[in-house]
């Protein structure tokens, strides 16, 4: 298994059932082939979050949900020459967002 690279889950599951079954941190160390510091995390992240896998909701948010982004395509279909100021102002009562033009040119830029 080779270091410096991010780690699988099955890699991750691996080291919590050697560490379940009473291994010391420098033993899964060189059973795996990662670092003392890289093992330590893995069990630290099992301990305070129950699971191994990736934690979802990272990064930056969505700036317009995907109903609202269906409705934008939609009427983009419809009428491909639209600008999207005029976009934005024949769908913005119907999204609800009061930054509607920015967020349409960024979206979908």
């Amino acid at each position: 298994m080779n270091s410096g690279r991010e780690t699988s889950e099955n890699e991750r599951a691996l080291v919590i059932k050697r560490s379940k079954d009473d291994k010391s941190i420098r033993e899964i160390t060189s059973l795996i082939g990662k670092s003392y510091g890289c093992i330590q995390k893995i069990l630290q992240k099992y301990r305070r979050t129950g699971c191994v896998a990736n934690i979802s909701g990272r990064g930056s948010k969505e700036i317009l949900s995907a109903s609202a982004k269906r409705k934008i395509t939609r009427s983009v279909k419809k009428n491909p020459l639209l600008s999207a100021s005029k976009l934005a102002s024949s769908t913005s009562s119907e999204i609800g967002e009061k930054n509607f033009s920015r967020n349409c040119q960024t979206s979908f830029s």
